[in-house]
């Protein structure tokens, strides 16, 4: 099970990583959640939970590095939708990769499994399958 890291604001914006008991950045924050980590953020003196603006603050900082980091129809978005529908956002752009992937990648894939060597190379593959399939059964 994972900890949650507590990250406390202060009013002068240092922030303190209580676990590490450590000041830190908003690019230690981003490598935190990089590595997987499980990061909230808390201002110090109201108590509010303000770790989605620290991560849309981050996403800035990283946007201004990068200068690519998001497509700026994807910025005009969020910013027309006031930030409301990013997970609308994520299942467009999920929905337009499965589109591509029917498309243009399954067609390939289907073409290359016509050619004969692969077919046979399938064959292969699916006999030793079955052979490791009926040993694991012998097994139990």
């Amino acid at each position: 099970m994972k900890v949650t890291r507590i990250i406390k604001r202060y009013h002068n914006r240092k922030l303190y990583d209580t676990s590490s008991s450590t000041y830190v950045t908003l690019e230690d924050i981003a490598f935190l959640i990089k590595r997987g980590d499980e990061v909230q953020i808390f201002d110090n003196t109201t108590k509010e939970d303000i770790t989605g603006q620290t991560l849309a603050q981050i996403i800035f900082e990283e946007e201004k590095k990068r200068k690519s980091f998001l497509p700026l129809g994807t910025l005009r978005n969020l910013i027309q939708t006031g930030g409301e529908t990013i997970r609308e956002l994520v299942q467009s752009e999920f929905t337009h990769v499965k589109s591509f992937v029917e498309e243009k990648v399954k067609p390939t894939i289907q073409n290359v499994q016509s050619i004969p060597v692969v077919q046979q190379e399938l064959k292969n593959l699916k006999d030793r399958l079955e052979t490791l399939e009926k040993k694991l059964k012998k097994k139990r």
